[in-house]
């Protein structure tokens, strides 16, 4: 059989192709969950460059924008991008076919857009750090917090600042977070559905024969439609965090289980083919009753009659 494709194929049939699987990804992902399996309350919205499709003598590289659900360890949709900023184009897209009720969105300052916290906001919720893209959203809530330390010979204003701390302790690592959050600027905010604002600070220590020997430390200004009522400090904290499990439940598990990293598929649109194919395995061997992806790749390796069977069953 031949396979080849048409050259007489226009690039934007092989777009359209392309934008097809996608949704296709999304549907079959859906029908294949576990009976009973429920979605988890964040879904974690990032952008991830696609190894092996940079071409010499080509700025740009294929990258694709996932919205992927911590909980279950699923992509529920995603979408091709060209570039870092056509993520803030794509976003809109990708939420639009995913049922956003009750549901909390995460993402990186990237996306903290009003349209897209204005979409979020008619059925879900958003929870969005504030950087130097948002200058004076960012400034404003920086300065909020500065209230608790005045300069001196001036009193301290009164805030409804609260505050939650979680320590955890891994790989030679302490990481302390501390979280304040305020309703304070609500009325003053020009921004679709603010409710709260925080500081979050993220103290690094890492030790070597129980002494530290380096240590770092970041703040993060955020918003979110949550209110104080539906997220209390310690929920903000918890839904922050569990933003990166994008990082550890997909990228991590491409990249380095599947050797992503180690692909240079090039040729046309190969790169996102592949990297839907790899989602929809993960989604599989989730729907399988897996959890460690590593050493389900080796257990079906030696089981191919199984293998076919979750493919087809």
């Amino acid at each position: 059989m031949n396979c080849n494709i048409s050259p007489e194929i226009s690039e934007t049939g092989v777009e359209y192709a392309l934008h097809s699987l996608y949704a296709l990804f999304g549907r079959i992902t859906d029908h294949r969950k576990p009976k009973g399996e429920e979605l988890g309350d964040v879904f974690c919205l990032d952008g991830k460059v696609l190894p092996g499709t940079q071409v010499a003598g080509v700025k740009r590289s294929d990258q694709v924008l996932s919205l992927f659900d911590g909980t279950s360890q699923r992509v529920l949709a995603q979408e091709p991008i060209e570039t870092k900023e056509n993520e803030i184009v794509a976003a809109p897209v990708v939420l639009q076919r995913v049922d956003l009720t009750g549901k909390i969105v995460t993402a990186d300052a990237l996306h903290t857009q009003r349209k897209l916290s204005s979409q979020i906001v008619v059925d879900g919720d958003y929870v969005f750090p504030v950087k130097d893209n948002q200058e004076r959203l960012r400034e404003n809530i920086e300065q909020l917090f500065a209230l608790e330390n005045p300069k001196p010979g001036f009193g301290k204003i009164k805030t409804d600042f609260e505050t939650a701390t979680q320590v955890s302790y891994g790989h030679g690592r302490i990481e302390i977070r501390t979280i304040q959050t305020s309703e304070m600027l609500n009325e003053y905010l020009d921004w679709p559905g603010v409710k709260q604002v925080y500081r979050l600070d993220r103290e690094f220590h890492w030790l070597r024969q129980g002494i530290v020997y380096k240590s770092s430390h970041e703040i993060e200004y955020g918003i979110t439609s949550l209110s104080r009522e539906l997220a209390s400090p310690k929920k903000l904290l918890a839904v922050r965090r569990q933003h990166w499990s994008i990082e550890t439940g997909l990228h991590y598990r491409r990249d380095v289980t599947f050797n992503e990293d180690a692909t240079r598929m090039t040729k046309g649109k190969s790169g996102h083919i592949l990297g839907t194919i790899r989602n929809l395995v993960l989604a599989l061997l989730k729907s399988a009753g897996f959890t460690n992806t590593a050493k389900a790749r080796r257990w079906f390796a030696g089981h191919l009659a199984d293998a076919f069977a979750l493919l087809l069953t």
